[in-house]
């Protein structure tokens, strides 16, 4: 009970540790987006996404999904004793030859690239400065998902610290001074910057954590070769590359539909910026903590099944119930203030703000998907992570393609919901069904919401005392309320289920 215990501990420390990092650094990137829409205009920030968009899906092409595989292997050899290097041998092999050959081949086929594909022939130069990126973007990636399988998260989280941080200077640094530049070219060196440091500072960790475990070597290992490795790392690689073509297909869709029903196309690429760089940061960066925790479900989900099912069962039913718990929470502050913070993030066209509000009701399920991708992962479910993202996929561009055209931006919102709400429905009934969990409604639904409405209504409370409801300062005394009110109800539940457990043990 103790260990167990130890484990829930370390679980939650290691969420909030994540989930305060990911917020700064979303936080600033969200101001920066804004500063970048006040400064260029709102068209700019949707070039920005759009470039943004191109560079990921080059990156995951060379990536592989190697986060995803290594941290899922470290973590079972390490639940089993066995040799994680060994493991780690192979996956740097894996992310090196990949990436390395993808990198060859965008930079030789660059200028092909930019004139036939992306249409721009001034992407050249840009595909080129990324190419020198892939490999130690791949590499990184590859040493973050080891440290995070041997529950090490304060490693990635300097990294991640130090390739945003240059990134985002060396973005800010040649953008904000004059310079014979163009955008695209700003973008991929920022990208390279980030990558570069970033990975020198992985291998570094690496080297001085082969020392600090090498006296733990063993013989055994589960994945005993190459042949091995590959055929369980093959179904990660497919639902990564899945993933990606159906996600690189909904972002060039979406401001295609958008140009053909609005009448210009500033107006397009304008709604389809404030979309991408405020709307959806906005929705998203509370899911921050559901993010880091999914990162931790991993591996975590990976060592219980080895374990045993009793301890996998409890593991998802905690992760439900904080997971349901916050969520709603979360979509009853957007339901509530939703539209007060549209309006201070950009005052100047209302989509931001009623977007924020439409949006507020599908948060539940938006935020779920983090948690119950991470178990499906950690569990080995690949097959059909890979199959139901790619119906999800289907389903969002298909209400795109149906909806945009006929009633504009209303169609993206419809798309999000129907995607959404069907594909995680499905997930949540397949990681039931997995650890023959049953569903507690009561636990997971109906006392969450009940919370999310006490918390919202202080918080409305709140600003009915404050002499205006406009403004940041209005905003963030109701929203810490509606928090304190949270937290202090978190804090009474966990108390009363400790005083139940103690009568029991007692008995």
């Amino acid at each position: 009970m103790n260990r167990e215990n130890r484990k829930k501990d370390t679980v939650t420390r290691d969420t909030i540790l994540l989930t305060v990092l990911s917020m700064a650094l979303q936080a600033l990137g969200l101001i920066f987006n804004v500063k970048l829409s006040d400064t260029a205009g709102t068209a700019a920030v949707g070039i920005m996404s759009l470039i943004m968009s191109f560079f990921s899906c080059i990156m995951i092409l060379a990536n592989g999904n190697i986060f995803v595989s290594t941290s899922r292997f470290v973590s079972e050899e390490n639940e089993n004793g066995g040799n994680i290097f060994h493991v780690m041998r192979m996956s740097l092999t894996f992310s090196l030859l990949l990436s390395g050959s993808f990198s060859v081949i965008s930079f030789a086929a660059s200028d092909h690239i930019a004139v036939n594909i992306l249409k721009s022939p001034e992407l050249g130069l840009a595909v080129r400065i990324l190419s020198f990126s892939l490999t130690p973007a791949a590499v990184g990636s590859c040493i973050k998902g080891y440290f995070h399988g041997l529950r090490k998260i304060k490693v990635p989280m300097r990294g991640d610290i130090t390739e945003f941080a240059l990134k985002w200077a060396v973005m800010a640094a040649l953008m904000f001074i004059p310079r014979d530049m163009n955008f695209y070219v700003i973008t991929a060196c920022s990208v390279c910057v980030g990558e570069i440091a970033s990975c020198i500072y992985y291998v570094c960790s690496f080297v001085h954590s082969i020392h600090t475990y090498s006296r733990r070597l063993s013989d055994k290992c589960i994945l005993e070769n190459g042949r091995a490795y590959m055929k369980a790392n093959l179904p990660i690689v497919v639902s990564g590359y899945v993933q990606m073509i159906m996600s690189a297909a909904n972002e060039a869709i979406v401001p295609a539909t958008l140009l053909g029903y609005n009448t210009s196309a500033d107006e397009a690429l304008s709604q389809y910026g404030m979309f991408e760089a405020m709307i959806i940061p906005a929705i998203f960066f509370p899911a921050v903590a559901m993010s880091s925790m999914s990162n931790i479900m991993i591996p975590e989900a990976a060592a219980a099944l080895r374990a045993g099912r009793e301890r996998l069962e409890r593991l998802i039913g905690e992760s439900f119930r904080k997971c349901f718990s916050y969520s709603f929470f979360i979509s009853g502050m957007f339901l509530c203030f939703g539209s007060s913070l549209g309006r201070i993030m950009c005052p100047s066209d209302e989509l931001v703000s009623r977007s924020l509000k439409i949006l507020a009701p599908v948060i539940p399920f938006i935020y779920l998907e983090f948690i119950l991708e991470g178990l499906l992962k950690g569990m080995g479910k690949q097959n059909f992570s890979t199959v139901n993202s790619l119906f999800e996929y289907i389903v969002r561009i298909g209400c795109v393609i149906i909806f945009v055209p006929r009633i504009g931006f209303g169609g993206v919102i419809i798309s999000y919901y129907a995607s959404n709400c069907i594909s995680n429905i499905v997930r949540i009934i397949a990681v039931c069904r997995a650890a023959r969990l049953k569903f507690d409604l009561i636990g997971f639904i109906i006392i969450p919401v009940m919370k999310a409405a006490v918390c919202c209504l202080c918080g409305e409370v709140m600003g009915m005392l404050l002499p205006t409801d406009e403004g940041i300062l209005p905003l963030a005394a109701k929203a810490i309320t509606a928090a304190l009110v949270y937290y202090l109800l978190g804090g009474l539940s966990k108390n009363r289920k400790e005083a139940s457990c103690n009568i029991i043990l007692e008995n």
